[in-house]
């Protein structure tokens, strides 16, 4: 898993993180993209075809998927809070699920 790390200050109250991971498949995105969904089930979310973005108290994230010039899938990750433990906390989260899908994808043998 190759993650690129930025983080920033957006306006005055809130932070801002962004990041890269990448995934081997569009089966392992989608199977991303699925726990997610079920993990944070009870916020606000907004699925557009290939992203998703979910609103929870006091900021949001977001997840999209494309293909860099190596043909490559890159997942990019984005926290926006209004503190930077909370958008830490979240990022960890969802770096917890992409861990656990990568590994899994990984064992998987179709």
């Amino acid at each position: 898993m190759l993650t690129l790390k930025h983080n920033t200050k957006t306006k005055p109250s809130n932070f801002q993180i962004k990041e890269i991971a990448l995934v081997d498949s569009k089966i392992a995105y989608c199977r991303f993209l699925n726990w997610v969904i079920g993990e944070f089930d009870l916020f606000l979310k907004n699925e557009e075809s290939e992203a998703l973005k979910v609103f929870f108290p006091n900021g949001w994230f977001s997840i999209s998927c494309f293909q860099n010039t190596e043909k490559e899938l890159n997942v990019a990750l984005q926290v926006e809070g209004k503190t930077e433990a909370t958008c830490q906390s979240m990022m960890k989260q969802i770096k917890s699920i992409h861990k656990h899908i990568c590994e899994f994808h990984e064992n998987k043998s179709y």
